[in-house]
């Protein structure tokens, strides 16, 4: 600062002189404003960690961000993880109503090393009443009977948020007692029930062969008189003797005699397959030890126990953990192989990557375990010791005991695990539970029939090319780093898609074969991400507007700052035609025929292929806000299920627009134009309409029936269920059965009279789409009919009618072909994912949308709602340095021609400063030059920028430079208003 002031001195004593002026001014900028050099880049040395929290922070808890958010939750930040590949994680914690959420309540946020949002995960909100009917000691009670040991601490009063089902309970820790298998079990206790609600271990019980790695070179240290077993390189990694607690150690530095029951020769192995775990995890993942902060556990040699575990301190330091390793049953070997060493510092890895080891369910403890397995056989491959050749087995050579390995990644049914996902897993043994992953991994990596390996038989028939060990290995330890507490395998699923999309972002290759090995261990979809690739874009140019050379201040000095994100709303005017998304309907009509293929080979009423289908459904719409109930009834002596989904707080729910279609195939097939179409066509402008914020006169509601083809029975009693007066209030049924034939026409229902109005927006929808449809007389066959029996008006379309076969003129229209009928496959085995004309279904869904909006009065604003967004991160600005500050915004269509852009920056000499606001393409705008006559502290910006060529959403930031030496500062805070 103190050369900020001489440069106005230098200023004011040249002004008896116009020459001097310019001279003096000229001394002065020479002397002691230097910007030798190239324009400064921003500095992403540090990986990005900076940029990734600031633009994390901003989207978790900014506003228009597309982050859903509970409003009695706070998040705060946990950890920023940074990669070689560009991709930063940066996860949160969450309290409820200023309770601990145990599990389910965490998130990840993934940025790009620029502070870019790529994805994160959504917390959704709580409900749950927070005064406790339970006592604390009741909890201790219920958890003693099923963890016997001590209580550890007093139990804590907390919240579990998991798949909808909040509950208040109280977590009790418990150590097992001396001479019992090592356990520190945090367990659950529901504090309104007093029921168990489930539970996590610390400790990860692991067993694995041990063998030796022959003569090798291990980390040690010189200590008094002889050498101990701790590796400075590798973050002080030691082995110790679990009979005294102390360190090894020798004298001359040559350790062990080769002998399997040998003590120190099993240090020696231990010690060279930790140090193979930490080279690995910084050579291919460019992780810094185990809890990726240059720590690693405590190891132990000498338990006497047939068995391995790992001890997660869960502290967030690697060096407060332990991992042990015992012996097998008959006492000549020790455990200690590169496998199961490196399998218990996976159970690190997964214990410190977000959202822990925490879970309720041995679907969390599976995967976990799954985890140790891949990073075993990771190590064993990056290790390619030729005295233990690397393959997919786990404790492949001890003979633990007496029956070989103890897991087989590509056939986990070998040794008694399962190979294929089911509902079965949460409640398996974690050990067995580790199937299915384990043998995705297989699958990813290697194949079903990889040439010279082991053939691996998938669960639904297909075959599967991998994309080779390190690749798939990289994706999944991405997936870790996005990973939430109570992961299960769905969440996994999810979690290696966007990794894979994200790290090859020029490619849909691994992204496929990631979906096909998931697909193949039937491990069901919800939410799943797509892949397009798009072209390469030209490099953005730099635009400039015209701005003053120095910042016009917004204030007077002393204003206040500027108000909270606030929202107005624009004039409304009708609503245009809605584009429903054709691969998302594509990626639907997939789900629903794997799920076919996996359960029988249909979806029929009172089958599990049924239930599935509408599990995915509510899982689909139970994340998009709707409020969602399923109703059960009785045909035949099975159980049948409705799925009802109301979207709260959109239109008046006294007057409700319904849009239905049937769920059940025939037992013959899979039903994929009968109807999976009519199913993913409402289920999409279901998704669409949530979206997309349209909100209009009526309410809207959805619905999937069951047992249609048994006779409208799910669609019947559901119109039973209703009283008059909720009957009175659905002012319209849209039916939608039957749309994607794959010799396509476009029909309206004709058979009620009270639909005209249905009619009316269903046919301007497709006049929207430049078709002509014709009306039809289905004689009450679908589920229409229940309705239209109760008097509620009702309409539909469907690319069939009841005619045999599509006529000339009907050919003609609609690019048919004549004489052939609409569906071959009605009613038949042959209704699978080929049956489907997908050009046909979209236009239907996009019609259906049409009429939804319509009917339901929706207006959408001329312009959208006025929203101001901001970043209050602070940015310190260093001479010649550049920053980059970002905001993420989630809003659809152009930018602005006057998006305002404010800022506010401490600096001794503002002169000093260049700034642009960089659009999401990497547009540069220029809002401000530097200037040598710009001699005012501070910048206090406003003013608009003509970005009308890009698009709203995607992550916008401040680039400011310091080009000269002599003055730092501070970004306090910048804001965009759309």
């Amino acid at each position: 600062m103190r050369r900020s002031r001489s440069r106005r001195a230098l200023r004011v004593t040249a002004l008896s002189s116009a020459t001097l002026v310019m001279l003096g001014l000229g001394a002065a900028y020479t002397a002691g404003y230097s910007g030798v050099g190239e324009i400064p880049e921003p500095d992403f040395s540090d990986g990005g960690a900076v940029s990734s929290a600031a633009a994390a922070d901003q989207y978790v808890t900014g506003t228009s961000t597309g982050f859903v958010k509970d409003p009695d939750a706070k998040y705060t930040r946990q950890s920023v993880t940074t990669t070689a590949r560009g991709l930063n994680y940066v996860s949160y914690s969450r309290t409820y109503k200023n309770l601990p959420v145990f599990v389910g309540g965490d998130v990840v946020v993934v940025t790009d090393g620029k502070g870019t949002v790529k994805s994160g995960t959504t917390s959704g909100d709580v409900e749950v009443a927070t005064t406790p009917k339970v006592t604390a000691a009741k909890a201790e009670k219920v958890s003693l009977l099923i963890h016997p040991g001590d209580v550890a601490g007093e139990p804590k009063l907390g919240v579990i948020a998991s798949d909808g089902r909040d509950r208040l309970v109280w977590e009790v820790v418990i150590e097992s007692e001396p001479g019992a298998e090592a356990s520190r079990a945090h367990a659950y206790v529901d504090a309104r029930t007093g029921k168990y609600a489930g539970s996590w271990d610390e400790i990860t019980g692991g067993t694995g062969q041990g063998h030796y790695g022959g003569q090798v070179t291990i980390g040690t240290t010189a200590g008094s008189g002889g050498f101990e077993m701790r590796d400075p390189s590798r973050g002080g990694m030691r082995t110790l003797n679990d009979r005294t607690g102390q360190i090894l150690t020798d004298a001359d530095d040559k350790w062990g005699n080769g002998t399997g029951s040998d003590l120190t020769t099993g240090g020696v192995d231990t010690q060279y397959a930790g140090g193979v775990m930490w080279d690995m995890l910084k050579a291919k993942f460019n992780r810094n030890g185990i809890d990726g902060k240059g720590g690693t556990a405590s190891m132990f040699v000498g338990l006497t126990d047939v068995n391995a575990f790992y001890s997660c301190a869960g502290t967030g330091d690697a060096n407060r953990d332990q991992t042990k390793y015992g012996r097998t049953s008959d006492g000549a070997r020790q455990v200690n192989s590169v496998d199961v060493v490196a399998h218990e510092l996976g159970h690190g890895v997964f214990c410190h990557t977000p959202g822990g080891s925490r879970g309720t369910t041995n679907e969390t403890g599976g995967l976990n375990e799954a985890t140790g397995d891949i990073f075993g056989t990771l190590a064993e491959h990056f290790a390619a010791n030729p005295n233990d050749p690397a393959d997919f087995l786990v404790g492949e050579e001890v003979n633990l005991s007496g029956r070989g390995p103890i897991r087989n990644m590509h056939t986990p049914s070998a040794v008694g695990d399962p190979n294929c996902f089911s509902s079965a897993i949460p409640t398996t043994e974690v050990h067995s539970a580790a199937g299915p992953l384990n043998h995705w991994f297989y699958l990813a990596s290697e194949g079903s029939a990889p040439a010279g390996k082991p053939a691996s038989a998938t669960c639904n028939g297909t075959k599967v090319t991998g994309i080779g060990l390190w690749p798939a290995g990289e994706i999944f330890y991405h997936a870790l780093l996005r990973k939430t507490s109570g992961w299960t395998y769905t969440k996994a699923r999810k979690a290696t898609l966007e990794a894979a999309r994200e790290l090859h972002p020029g490619s849909c290759t691994e992204f496929n074969v990631i979906k096909a090995a998931w697909d193949a261990v039937s491990v069901p979809s919800s939410g799943d991400p797509t892949c397009t690739v798009t072209a390469p874009q030209p490099t953005p140019t730099i635009t400039t507007p015209a701005p003053p050379t120095s910042p016009t201040p917004s204030a007077p000095a002393g204003s206040p700052s500027p108000t909270a994100p606030s929202t107005t709303t624009a004039p409304t005017t009708p609503v245009a035609s809605v584009d429903i998304d054709a691969a998302a309907l594509r990626s639907d009509l997939g789900e629903f025929a794997r799920i076919a293929q996996a359960n029988n080979g249909n979806r029929a009423h009172g089958t599990t292929g049924y239930k599935a289908s509408l599990d995915h459904l509510k899982q689909r719409l139970d994340a998009a806000g709707y409020t969602t109930r399923v109703q059960q009834f009785t045909h035949a002596g099975r159980t049948g299920y409705n799925l009802i989904a109301d979207l709260p707080g959109r239109g008046d729910p006294n007057r409700v627009v319904m849009l239905g279609a049937h769920l059940d195939s025939v037992n013959q097939g899979p039903g994929m134009n009968d109807n999976a179409t009519g199913s993913a066509g409402i289920l999409e402008v279901a998704l669409a309409y949530a979206a997309s914020g349209a909100q209009g006169d009526k309410g809207i509601r959805f619905g999937w029936w069951g047992a249609e083809e048994a006779g409208l029975i799910g669609s019947k009693a559901y119109v039973a269920s209703l009283s008059s007066a909720e009957r009175a209030k659905v002012t319209a049924y849209l039916n939608f059965d039957m749309i994607g034939s794959p010799n396509p026409g476009y029909f309206l229902y004709g058979d009620d009279t009270r639909g005209t109005a249905i009619a009316a927006a269903l046919k301007a929808g497709f006049a929207a789409e430049g078709i002509q449809p014709e009306s039809t007389d289905l004689n009450g066959r679908s589920d229409h009919a229940s309705f239209m029996a109760a008097g509620i008006p009702t309409g539909g379309t469907a690319t069939l009618s009841l005619a045999p076969s599509m006529s000339q003129a009907q050919a003609a229209k609609w690019d048919g072909e004549a004489g052939k009928p609409f569906d071959p496959c009605y009613h038949k085995a042959c209704d699978g994912a080929a049956n489907v004309d997908h050009d046909a279904l979209d236009t239907h869904a996009d019609v259906a949308a049409h009429a939804a909006w319509a009917l339901t009065g929706v207006k959408a604003p001329a312009g959208p709602a006025s929203t101001r967004v901001e970043n209050g991160a602070d940015f310190a600005i260093k001479d010649r340095s550049a920053i980059e500050s970002p905001i993420t915004v989630q809003r659809s269509g152009q930018a602005p021609a006057a998006l305002k852009v404010e800022a506010t920056i401490r600096h001794g000499f503002r002169g000093d400063l260049e700034i642009h606001l960089i659009a999401p393409d990497g547009t540069a705008y220029q809002l401000k030059k530097s200037s040598r006559f710009d001699s005012a502290d501070d910048v206090k910006l406003s003013q608009t920028v003509d970005v009308s060529a890009e698009q709203a959403s995607g992550t916008w930031k401040l680039r400011v430079r310091d080009l000269y030496t002599g003055d730092t500062g501070t970004l306090d805070t910048w804001a965009l208003t759309f």
